[in-house]
């Protein structure tokens, strides 16, 4: 069976506005040259092991890109149309796809549409939800309207009406047909229309047959949204969160119960992540002992990974007072060397390993072992291929019996050296073993 690009992808997520150093407020008078910035990077995520980028955002908008003014022009403090088709043509070059945000939720208030119905052009008042001619906005509008979250700089599109899901379509089809990008995260899935997404996958599939939906989806029953009707992923927010704090009380329990219970099917291809451009980095997170794990778990889990810019040289940073700006930094990738630790090339092998075993990329998954502040052992297995994986994130020497899994031992895939003696696996503090029998 051969299976799609997404089934095997390792994502390296950026934040572009931020490398293109953009201004946070866009006045739309300047337009920068920026992408050769994010060019600079594909060497670094080449050799990393990564085959697939996501850049969140790049649509014209205001501030932080989603509040999106134009759909169907690249933000013009990052660059123009044409520079972004010649980046994605060198992503593709080197056999990177290309997935970007998209914002179908709701617009920002520079939005045509939104801007019509201020000037009281009332035909554009069902382009939005829950448009309201009794009361004025806390923006000063002369009507009121729903949004995301409550706020009132992100109009919520009424996804209901023909118009905005043909102008939105459209859109889609624009940045497929114009810049051949390979799929796109949908913001704020969790709150989008479910009919809306079904038309979309419908005609991203018939544009380009292995075009990947992914859903920015916080809470709820991932089923609902992951489906051959829907979308193909969601985040898988359950299982970051439960990774995070399985390490921090020595609590593997709480993580192997979120795989087994909360993974429908152990094997849905949801997209799995230690930090990203809405949560603190993980270094900042958790102790530093506790990395190499939490990596190695991402790596060899269910799902599909994806790792933030930065967080591959331990960065840290975290949101203060509402402000993501330290976890959306500027970096300078020609200064990589001065970044590169042992998590960069553990991260690397990891990308590697995983790349190289197909139990790892698409296979199921079993609990082998498991005991209160003890280790964790699962099985990765496709076809007749078994993989196994050890964990222990407590302070203490530990050992572990496998010898009910392999006669003849097993092949240490991070130390590359062979174990013979499966009866006592040893797992020093802090370490994670993958062992292919």
């Amino acid at each position: 069976m051969k299976h799609k690009w997404y089934e095997e992808a390792l994502i390296y997520h950026i934040y572009a506005l931020s490398l293109a150093e953009a201004p946070f407020v866009n006045d739309y008078t300047v337009e920068e040259h920026k992408f050769t910035e994010i060019e600079k990077w594909i060497p670094h995520i080449k050799g990393m092991g990564f085959n697939a980028v996501l850049l969140s955002p790049v649509f014209k908008s205001r501030t932080h890109g989603y509040d999106v003014s134009d759909y169907f022009v690249i933000d013009n403090r990052v660059g123009t149309n044409d520079e972004f088709q010649s980046l994605v043509k060198k992503f593709h070059e080197n056999g990177i796809r290309v997935i970007l945000d998209g914002v179908f939720n709701h617009c920002g208030r520079d939005f045509f549409a939104f801007q019509e119905l201020r000037q009281n052009n009332r035909d554009y008042a069902d382009w939005f939800s829950g448009v309201d001619f009794n009361r004025q906005s806390p923006m000063g509008d002369h009507f009121n309207y729903n949004t995301w979250n409550g706020y009132y700089e992100l109009p919520k599109f009424n996804l209901q009406n023909t118009s905005v899901k043909n102008y939105l379509l459209d859109a889609v089809r624009f940045w497929i047909n114009t810049f051949d990008i390979d799929g796109m995260r949908l913001d704020a899935a969790d709150v989008l229309d479910f009919g809306f997404m079904t038309e979309l996958r419908r005609v991203t599939e018939e544009k380009k047959s292995d075009f990947w939906l992914m859903g920015e989806v916080v809470h709820g029953d991932y089923r609902k949204w992951v489906n051959t009707t829907t979308l193909h992923s969601v985040t898988n927010y359950i299982l970051y969160k439960s990774l995070l704090s399985s390490h921090n009380d020595n609590n593997l329990y709480e993580l192997a119960y979120c795989v087994t219970h909360s993974v429908p099917h152990n094997g849905l291809p949801l997209n799995t992540f230690l930090d990203n451009h809405d949560q603190n980095r993980i270094a900042s997170n958790t102790k530093p002992e506790h990395l190499s794990s939490l990596y190695t778990l991402l790596f060899t889990l269910p799902g599909i990974p994806s790792v933030y810019y930065g967080s591959e040289w331990g960065f840290n940073g975290i949101k203060k007072n509402g402000s993501d700006q330290d976890i959306r930094p500027y970096i300078n990738v020609e200064n990589r060397s001065m970044y590169d630790s042992w998590l960069t090339g553990h991260i690397s092998k990891l990308a590697r390993i995983r790349q190289g075993e197909k139990a790892l990329k698409y296979g199921g998954y079993k609990q082998i072992y498991l005991e209160y502040q003890r280790p964790l052992v699962f099985e990765r297995s496709y076809k007749n291929e078994r993989i196994y994986i050890a964990v222990n994130v407590s302070d203490q020497n530990e050992t572990v019996d496998l010898s009910g899994y392999s006669n003849d031992g097993f092949l240490d895939l991070l130390l590359e050296q062979r174990i013979f003696d499966s009866r006592h696996v040893q797992l020093p503090p802090h370490t994670t073993r993958i062992l292919k029998r």
